[in-house]
């Protein structure tokens, strides 16, 4: 079954990339504010949708959890995590950083995950145990991620304001978490931070990261996994670092200072 629902995951997250990419090329992009302040476009309903009528069919017997949907979790064994369109505020300005992540949690701990980011076509996929891939081939963390002359530290838009940060490492801003925190496993990144990050925003990243050799762990002592039943995740938000090696973790972890 962990296989099925896999294959549905990556599946499902390139359909509805597809039906994203038609609202993206057509100027559909317009959004209005939640009132957490965070944007929400048409696109982002429209995808949401989608993806929680092809589980219904598929898995009937299985819960989800939605950004744009119900965020309180299941009390389930089986309960898809889904973030129908990471990056709106990139999506809605015409800049190519976005994309679908869609999680199946057994017992709160992820399983198998799917994140597709279409316009760069680049899927990624993972099954606990049994590695990650890319577009269907395997990736691993290189064995030696700072061997570069300009290793990558990308971080989301709040970090500065948050956090006081000294690590010598080139910084670059996407405004995806998602895909940020996947450039660790492809090895364009030797870190990631995100400082207020949902659990639909990690949850896919998460398992791709462990499952291709990377290191990922919240700030802090609120660990994401296992999940609660009955908790409205959106009224939680965590700082999660993801790095290549452990050795680049270690020095995050001491160099990355709440204010």
């Amino acid at each position: 079954m962990s296989n099925q629902r896999l294959e549905f995951a990556k599946n499902t997250a390139i359909e509805t990339g597809k039906l994203l990419l038609d609202h993206f090329h057509h100027g559909k992009h317009q959004g209005e504010l939640k009132s957490d302040r965070t944007l929400v476009t048409k696109a982002d309903r429209d995808a949401d949708q989608y993806i929680q009528k092809l589980i219904r069919d598929h898995f009937p017997s299985d819960a989800i959890l939605s950004e744009e949907g119900n965020t309180i979790f299941p009390e389930n064994p089986d309960v898809w995590v889904v973030d129908p369109l990471d990056g709106t505020v990139n999506f809605s300005l015409g800049l190519h950083y976005w994309g679908v992540s869609i999680a199946h949690f057994k017992h709160g701990i992820p399983q198998s995950a799917a994140l597709y980011f279409p316009v760069i076509d680049e899927l990624y996929s993972a099954s606990a145990g049994k590695g990650a891939d890319l577009n269907g081939k395997r990736i691993q963390v290189p064995n030696s991620p700072v061997d570069s002359h300009y290793p990558i530290f990308v971080h989301c838009s709040r970090m500065h304001g948050l956090y006081n940060v000294a690590l010598p490492y080139k910084t670059r801003s996407l405004g995806a978490a998602a895909y940020h925190l996947c450039l660790i496993p492809k090895g364009s990144a030797i870190l990631a931070f995100e400082s207020t990050v949902k659990l639909w925003d990690f949850a896919g990243s998460w398992l791709v990261v462990k499952e291709a050799g990377g290191f990922i762990q919240p700030v802090g002592n609120q660990q994401p996994f296992p999940t609660q039943s009955g908790f409205d995740y959106n009224d939680r938000a965590f700082a999660i670092i993801a790095a290549a090696s452990e050795d680049v973790m270690n020095k995050a972890a001491a160099n990355i200072i709440s204010k």
